[in-house]
């Protein structure tokens, strides 16, 4: 009864910051020190109440430790990937993500056979895995030390909560990336795409990156090629490489900017032409 009403009391403060809070990295932060907490209240009540028999224990580390170990793993996992995750082209996010989720899928394939036992609901093994009774007799599974100690631990527990906390990581993902991939679609115009030369490009950024258009000239013109580039639907290119090339032209060094300017002008003189007719 104890167990159930420490884990009651997790829920409800763990539902009232999910309430409360609407910043990703704020309830991160205020999950993982509720769980954190909660976690040395279960083990305190362990250390001093212990468990009348072996089913309460197998439920207690099959079923009650797990749902604050799974938020702390999941909460975990979630701040690091949003602490990492590149501050560049919606393009490198998405690679980013794509990558964790790999690692999330491997960790999965490592793990299947057990996966495939609690999938399906077997129990047979669950006085090897879930009591402290037979830890020496199984050998123990290496997981990251999100949270363990020696006397608070079977087998298996930790990585049931990991499987737990990776399930709903891998649901936070595939939102991340649904997320980044609306903005994308809301952001280019796909009618709108760059038809001059690469080189004319780099040209025309740096040219305004040296004027401090962008920004103030505050932002890494990387940083701006990636963006306008992924707007304009280009693809590829070396920016540093094309950068030195254009330096070390032979003959002019800003060939974009004369011959816009003189294109530019003369479609003026062109107009204005057709005005005094």
């Amino acid at each position: 009864m104890l167990y159930e009403e420490l884990l009651k009391s997790f829920n409800e403060k763990l539902k009232d910051i999910h309430l409360r809070i609407s910043s990703p990295m704020e309830e991160a932060n205020q999950v993982i020190a509720l769980c954190t907490l909660s976690l040395a209240k279960f083990q305190r009540a362990v250390e001093n109440n212990g468990f009348k028999d072996m089913d309460m224990e197998i439920n207690f580390f099959k079923s009650v430790k797990v749902i604050p170990m799974q938020y702390l793993i999941y909460y975990s996992e979630l701040r690091s990937c949003e602490l990492s995750i590149p501050s560049g082209s919606s393009n490198m996010q998405i690679q980013f993500l794509e990558k964790r989720e790999q690692e999330v899928n491997s960790f999965f394939h490592q793990h299947k056979e057990f996966l495939v036992y609690i999938k399906q609901g077997h129990t047979l093994l669950d006085k090897y895995y879930y009591s402290r009774k037979y830890i020496d007799k199984i050998q123990p599974i290496q997981t990251y030390p999100y949270y363990k100690d020696p006397n608070f631990n079977t087998s298996h527990d930790v990585l049931l909560a990991r499987i737990r906390g990776f399930e709903l990581f891998e649901k936070f993902i595939y939102q991340r990336k649904l997320k980044i991939e609306r903005r994308m679609n809301d952001f280019i115009d796909k009618e709108i795409i760059w038809t001059g030369t690469y080189a004319g490009f780099i040209e025309f950024v740096y040219g305004c990156q040296a004027m401090g258009y962008f920004n103030n000239g505050n932002k890494e013109t990387i940083k701006i090629v990636e963006a306008l580039g992924q707007f304009l639907g280009i693809e590829g290119g070396n920016p540093s490489r094309t950068y030195n090339e254009i330096k070390f032209r032979k003959n002019s060094r800003i060939k974009f900017f004369e011959e816009t300017g003189l294109r530019l002008l003369q479609k003026m003189e062109d107009e204005d032409e057709k005005i005094n007719d």
